[in-house]
């Protein structure tokens, strides 16, 4: 056995080096200095703490005859690659050693040097290549490897990581594909804890192969980005080395693995492949939107190839052969001066390339790279594309004043209640189907379940978990709703009515339906609405009441409402809360839990009890958060029910009578407690009982034939599909589970008619062909086509009279379309070349029919979706588009009319891959252009992603776009800047209401347009361009109505200190007249400005100002008094303020160390 680097699994996480070394020799009968641990680590996985380490033993020979015989009982070998050992310590406890190194293997805890873990660093070895060994450098001696020894001296706050897969070439009977091997890592980073918003920033290291599997893996994350979000956050870019971005010599390998199952695999890394280039189109996009900071190593040396001599071995004595040229390396990089600074040369050929010595010098550079990598600072706060914890937790408004009932005219319980009201709360609620008959009594009757017990007597929490499709919200509906749960909540109690609440989240429906936005605006409206009383504990945390619109409902308001409704004791409350499928809730887990955690950790009183029922799938975050709480599982108590329902659903099917008995109980053993899995069957059982030559007998084969889980029967349903309507199929249903909106048949229908359409004039000639129907014959027209094309997964819903709506059949057909096999099992081969998913389809449908009652779908959402999810942007379709289709009052898309280019509208909607594909061909085009693109970025009002203004700022500056081309947009900037931070004037409440709840908070917004400001004056910006304010008939200049984190920019690049306003008054003028003030109380009487900040604020602006020398013209001494009496009052000196701003004395000097001092309380200005 030559000397060999182990791996140590499943080590106490209590132990040191010189413990793991004592376990070890004690269980292998060796001395312990036998035994040379060289590290020692935590395992990655988050549910089972243990530690892992790497050692080499000092005598090769005892090692070899203790593992490769049969001398220790205790000893096992596994696997068929001899590769592996069980070692027995004791009945219950056991290690695992190998030499393989397959999955995650951790090779550094920073925790162990007492360093803060801010970052992890996964390397991933390339083809042919031992996950450990690719690494090191070659010889007999195993002492060193560089991501082990020596980069966590270098980066001592990362966490270096191994990943390890299986890419033997020679007599391998494997057939991964790349897909394969990049799906198995994805979910390898998904199963330890890269799913988590707490995970840590992350870089790669990939060799080779590794590098084409983690571009796969980048795609595999796009694709489910509402899904996937934390991750894709927390990657920050990646070092590749030698990867044949563009293919690589082939002979030497395709000789070897001729005839073998991995032959594929192979060809598919031939140069100039189309599936290497397209997987490159599309990894560029992405990996630019996520803001990815890549860099590629080429190899300057030939490399030997592989030969065979006259025994068949194989080996590298081969001619030596380039094997990734430097362009494919660095994927077109290399001829470009322009990014010279992201790639790097290493002398070494493909193998040696990444096996650093103790001294190389290249070592220094790839810890430059990954130093920049994790140092790079995001353009947007962590909390942007999500809800943090912080947001759900109950717990986060406890510093507010408790609310007292205010003086004075108070809000009508109407008008609240209207402002809080969304229409399509009660659908989902609506659209589940009613339970069959008798099923589910036995929650009342039965005593095992405990939930009667517990609506009379419990309080806190009570989980309802079962398998999807179980019938988990049909059970929650009925509880909801019966009689029995109120008798039971009320006993014998009088005067103590329950209010009864309920939400049932529906990730399939709009966001209201999905969101904590909409969790908290039901379940206060209907409080409110029952116990219209508590009423006053919301007026404190309103603005104004007269004129409540949707968009005064903000997070933070909706959340301080209910708190102070939930905690106060003043007015009775008795509250049984249900909320169904909290696993459907489209923001992160952990936030939910804890929210849930908060509401069932409120002590009940005297006058208040709080009881929760909730449902969910038994996912392992919910089992370890709630697996102690009282619940039961809904599969342990219907078999009954399902044999009552499969009994009902065939003889409503009409199945001959004689087959019933043969055919229920096998459905009702088979079923596993999965109503839809019966609702399916009986549906396949009832087509086919209408051929003619379908008996009894060849029913019950045909039944036995049926998939037994959900995934399985699902995936049999898209086999039988025809290979003609496979697009179709495909089509309807990526349409189906992408679409953000509540999608009517008619749009369904024209989506999938554009799916395969490249320009805007084909798309509308199509569309045009489809003839005109009325609702109810588009709903018969989609039942049809679903039955036809995609197995009837999609079904119409009625959402009123004469008005239907489509949908996937249940949650688990969006996680079966959503699932990275699924393209691949509808299209086949044609998946390898298919780009365009359902957002790309609707796209193309929106901007060539617009409607008017869904505004938000004209702002490019599916655009941008687009581009994100696919890497690839729809150029040819946009630049499709007549021109006249741009221009004002041509068309009815509320951006598009603002617009005059498909250039102006990429900008006005961060289309940015589109910008970049379109400079590929014209690399002067922003710098040509005659439009105001900053402007266009600045002015929507859209439900855009904050973080895209900036980016796509910053894109169309680094790309050739001056200040000069639009001298207009900071002012409009700064106007727009003043009016978030103040409300939106000049709309009305018919015209707010008609908008969606924003998703992002002003707070956040504010706080990207003030980095977009930064951007534009570190650029060159002028700082004292002129604001207008037309409906005041106001202008100033930026320092005037600036917010105060962006004061001190302005000052710094010269903005007059002492500029007077149309109203003659200077900046600090104003800031004596800041209050806290809404748009509704200001009536814009005296044309002036009124600008909300807060006490500390206005100290902090008011000390800055003074030191810099400003002045005030029209301020009075009373007004001035009295500011400088409310800043005392908080115990902040105002002795040197006194005497600059009073009496005529000249202080700056002081003033500016008053002001170093007394800005601490918040930081800089």
């Amino acid at each position: 056995m030559d000397r060999k680097v182990f791996r140590l699994r499943d080590l106490p996480d209590h132990v040191d080096r010189q413990d793991a070394a004592g376990i070890l020799s004690r269980a292998l009968g060796v001395d312990s200095s036998a035994i040379q641990i060289i590290s020692l680590a935590g395992s990655v996985d988050p549910w089972v703490s243990s530690k892992i380490a790497t050692l080499v033993f000092n005598d090769i020979i005892q090692a070899q005859s203790i593992l490769e015989g049969d001398v220790q009982p205790n000893i096992k070998k596994q696997g068929d690659r001899g590769d592996e050992w069980v070692i027995e310590l004791n009945p219950r406890d056991r290690l695992v050693m190998d030499t393989h190194f397959r999955g995650f293997t951790p090779l550094y805890d920073p925790a162990s040097r007492l360093k803060a873990h801010t970052a992890d660093c996964i390397a991933i070895s390339g083809l042919a290549s031992h996950p450990f060994g690719s690494w090191q450098p070659k010889g007999l001696s195993k002492d060193f490897m560089w991501i082990r020894d020596k980069l966590p001296l270098s980066l001592p706050n990362v966490r270096p990581i191994l990943y390890g897969y299986n890419t033997t070439l020679i007599k391998s009977h494997s057939f991964q594909s790349i897909f394969d091997l990049a799906l198995a890592f994805y979910h390898h980073l998904r199963a330890n804890g890269w799913m988590s918003p707490t995970c840590k920033p992350l870089a790669f290291l990939a060799h080779s192969l590794g590098g084409i599997v983690l571009k796969r893996v980048f795609l595999l994350i796009a694709h489910r980005i509402e899904r996937d979000g934390p991750i894709r956050q927390a990657i920050k870019g990646a070092v590749f080395f030698g990867v044949p971005n563009f293919g690589m010599k082939q002979s030497p390998l395709a000789a070897v693995v001729e005839g073998q199952p991995n032959a594929e695999l192979v060809a598919k890394l031939e140069v100039n492949s189309k599936y290497l280039r397209q997987l490159d189109d599309q990894f560029r996009g992405i990996s630019y939107l996520q803001n990815c900071s890549l860099y590629w190593a080429y190899e300057t040396e030939e490399s030997p190839t592989l030969a065979q001599d006259t025994e068949g071995v194989w080996s590298r004595t081969g001619p030596r052969e380039i094997l990734v040229t430097p362009e494919s390396a660095t994927r077109g990089l290399y001829e470009e001066t322009r990014q010279s600074d992201s790639i790097f040369p290493i002398n070494e050929d493909h193998s040696n390339m990444v096996k650093f010595s103790h001294n190389d010098p290249v070592y220094h550079i790839v810890v430059e790279k990954l130093t920049e990598i994790l140092s790079s600072k995001d353009a947007t706060p962590a909390s942007i594309n999500g809800l943090t914890t912080s947001h759900l937790d109950i717990n986060a408004t406890q510093t507010a004043a408790h609310p007292q009932p205010t003086q004075g005219e108070e809000s009508s319980v109407e008008v609240i209640l209207k402002s809080l009201s969304a229409p399509e709360r009660d659908h989902r609620l609506e659209e589940i189907e009613e339970k069959f008959r008798n099923t589910f009594d036995w929650i009342y009757d039965r005593p095992e379940p405990g939930f009667s017990q517990w609506l009379q007597r419990g309080t806190g929490l009570f989980w309802i978990n079962g398998k999807p499709g179980s019938g988990k919200s049909t059970l929650m509906k009925f509880l909801f709703q019966d009689r029995r749960t109120s008798d039971l909540l009320q006993g014998w109690r009088i005067g103590d009515t329950f209010t009864r609440v309920a939400f049932f989240f529906h990730y399939r429906g709009t966001s209201m339906q999905k969101s904590f936005v909409g969790l908290l605006r039901s379940v206060l409206s209907q409080i409110i609405s029952q116990r219209p009383e508590l009423c006053k504990f919301l007026q404190p945390n309103l603005k104004q009441t007269k004129s409540l619109v949707p968009d005064d409902w903000t997070l933070p308001t909706l959340q301080r409402g209910l708190y102070n409704i939930l905690t106060q004791d003043e007015v009775p409350l008795h509250l049984c809360l249900f909320l169904d499928a909290i696993d459907e809730y489209d923001g992160r887990l952990e936030s939910i839990c804890q929210f849930l955690e908060d509401l069932g950790n409120i002590r009940p009183t005297r006058n208040k009890i709080i009881k929760i029922c909730f449902s969910s799938r038994p996912w392992e975050i919910f089992l370890k958060k709630f697996g102690n709480r009282f619940g039961f599982r809904i599969h342990d108590y219907t078999q009954q029910d399902i044999k009552g329902y499969c009994l009902g659903s065939l003889l409503e099917e009409n199945i001959p009578s004689a087959a019933l008995e043969t055919l229920v109980p096998y459905i009702v053993r088979h079923s596993q407690g999965v109503f839809l899995w019966v609702k399916l069957v009986v549906k396949d059982l009832s087509k086919a009982s209408g051929v003619a030559t379908m008996g009894n007998t060849e029913l019950e084969k045909l039944l036995k034939s049926y998939p037994m889980e959900l995934d399985s029967y699902y995936n049999e349903i898209i086999e039988r599909i025809p290979h003609m309507h496979r697009w179709t199929a495909y089509a309807m249903l990526e349409i189906a589970v992408r679409s953000k909106n509540q999608l009517s048949p008619e749009q369904l229908v024209s989506a999938v008619t554009c799916s395969d359409i490249k320009t805007h004039q084909e798309a509308d000639r199509a569309l045009q062909r489809l003839g005109d129907r009325d609702n109810r014959e588009w709903a018969t027209f989609v039942s049809m086509q679903s039955k036809l094309y995609c197995g009837g997964l999609i079904e119409v819903l009625s959402g009123g009279i004469d008005d239907y709506y489509v949908q996937v059949l249940h949650q688990t057909v969006e996680d079966f379309v959503m699932d990275s096999k699924f393209k691949k099992l509808v299209l086949g081969d044609q998946a390898e070349i298919t780009v365009e998913n359902g957002n790309a389809f609707l796209s193309k449908l929106y901007l060539t029919r617009y409607y008017y009652d869904i505004p938000e779908l004209a702002d490019g959402m599916y655009a941008r979706n687009a581009e994100k999810t696919t890497g690839r942007s729809l150029q040819v379709f946009l630049d499709s588009i007549p021109s006249h289709i741009f221009q004002r009052g041509e068309s009815q898309c509320v951006i598009m009319f603002d617009t005059k280019t498909p250039l102006a509208f990429a900008a006005s909607t961060g289309l940015r891959l589109y910008i970049i594909e379109k400079l590929a061909g014209d690399p002067d085009l922003l710098r040509n252009s005659r439009e105001t693109l900053l402007s266009y970025v600045v002015r929507p009002n859209y439900r855009r992603a904050p973080e895209d203004l900036v980016q796509t700022a910053k894109l169309l500056l680094d790309r050739g776009f001056t200040l000069d081309q639009d001298p207009a947009a900071f002012g409009l900037l700064m106007g727009k800047m003043a009016r978030v931070r103040n409300g939106q004037p000049g709309r009305t409440p018919s015209q707010v209401s008609v908008l969606p709840v924003n998703e992002y908070s002003d707070t956040t917004i504010h706080t990207i347009y003030i980095q977009l400001a930064e951007l534009l004056l570190n650029r060159g910006q002028n700082p004292n361009v002129d604001v207008f304010f037309e409906r005041l008939k106001f202008h100033c200049k930026p320092l005037h109505i600036c917010p105060p984190p962006l004061m001190m920019s302005l000052l710094d690049k010269g903005a007059s200190i002492n500029a007077l306003s149309s109203v003659k008054k200077t900046p600090l003028d104003h800031c004596f007249e800041d209050t806290i003030t809404d748009w509704e109380n200001y009536g814009g009487d005296d044309s002036s400005w009124h600008r909300e900040v807060s006490l500390l604020e206005a100290y902090q602006m008011t000390c800055l100002l003074a030191s810099r020398g400003g002045v005030t013209k029209q301020a009075k001494s009373k007004v001035i008094k009295s500011r400088l009496s409310d800043f005392e009052s908080r115990g902040w000196p105002t002795e040197e303020l006194r005497a600059r701003l009073l009496p005529p004395l000249t202080l700056r000097g002081t003033i500016k160390s008053t002001f170093k001092r007394m800005s601490s309380p918040s930081g800089r200005v």
